[in-house]
């Protein structure tokens, strides 16, 4: 089961970041966390790593932002259980630094927060490079985000990545009351013709696999407690994250929970597609679940290129 004792909360900007230190502060209260980090990175001179420069190129400039988050941590974690509240900041490549303090500190949770609006812009270019490269889960935060947790939706399939977050989803659900909707979107195609079905015939046929990876998938995981639900939809056009932000937006989620596997190759450490979408797309928070430490040696590779 994953666990977040350890938040790291990346701050840079105060009036958004107060309201990300709400939300953590929710959060942890129910997750019982055990520590909670705060690192703001004063951006250097860019670092080329993957053909990408690792860094903001708008750095806060607010020499006393550590002070001033770390005043309005104190107060929102006040009386929170005992938590250890530890308070940085760093200068280099944004990117590289929070990567580096989550591996040093062993994080378990890393919370990011982006624009309220779609976009590609930098920070949610950002987010969407730190939860690909990063060692342990983490959490986008779109701008505006009250912090509850009312419905949660769980894109899955029926694999191990997809068990870790959906047994995460209902260890939150469990401590909030809110209801988990398993959600499979799968690929129809056109495969349909090669194997003498009408259209209707070989949806039917693939939503029952479908239904049957739900079953299993719901048999393996603790539910703690959680209404667990499932869906099975499919997919014309090879398009599953719009299906998937349909649905957030018509069950009134508060929050997308979605596993995250890193795999090595040519680029590096990559997330699959479907997870970076949503986390530069959702206007709801996207808990990117990942096995503690995966990839760890190939982010230890990377910090060692980039000094």
């Amino acid at each position: 089961m994953t666990r977040f004792d350890r938040i790291l909360v990346c701050v840079g900007r105060v009036p958004r970041d107060t309201e990300m230190l709400d939300y953590v502060g929710s959060l942890s209260r129910l997750l019982k966390a055990q520590e909670i980090h705060l690192l703001h990175v004063e951006p250097s001179e860019p670092v080329p790593v993957d053909d990408m420069l690792l860094m903001v190129p708008e750095p806060a400039g607010d020499e006393r932002i550590v002070e001033t988050m770390r005043a309005a941590a104190q107060e929102r974690f006040r009386g929170h259980g005992g938590e250890v509240l530890a308070c940085e900041k760093r200068r280099g490549s944004v990117l590289l630094e929070i990567l580096r303090y989550a591996m040093e500190k062993e994080i378990d949770l890393v919370v990011v927060g982006r624009g309220g609006e779609v976009s590609d812009g930098d920070d949610a270019l950002l987010a969407s490079r730190i939860a690909r490269k990063a060692t342990c889960s983490v959490l986008v935060l779109p701008a505006g985000c009250p912090p509850r947790v009312g419905r949660i939706i769980v894109p899955v399939r029926d694999s191990e990545c997809s068990a870790n977050a959906l047994e995460t989803a209902c260890r939150i659900g469990g401590a909030t009351g809110a209801p988990v909707l398993a959600l499979n979107v799968f690929y129809v195609g056109a495969g349909y013709h090669n194997v003498g079905l009408s259209l209707e015939e070989f949806t039917a046929n693939l939503r029952r696999w479908a239904e049957r990876e739900c079953e299993n998938l719901l048999n393996r995981v603790d539910r703690h407690g959680a209404a667990v639900s499932s869906r099975c939809v499919p997919d014309l056009y090879a398009r599953p994250v719009p299906i998937v932000l349909d649905h957030v937006a018509g069950e009134n989620a508060d929050m997308v929970v979605i596993g995250a596997r890193g795999r090595t190759g040519a680029a590096g450490v990559l997330l699959g597609r479907v997870t970076e979408q949503l986390i530069r797309r959702s206007r709801v928070p996207v808990l990117a679940v990942k096995k503690k430490g995966e990839c760890l040696g190939i982010l230890r590779a990377l910090l060692s290129l980039a000094g």
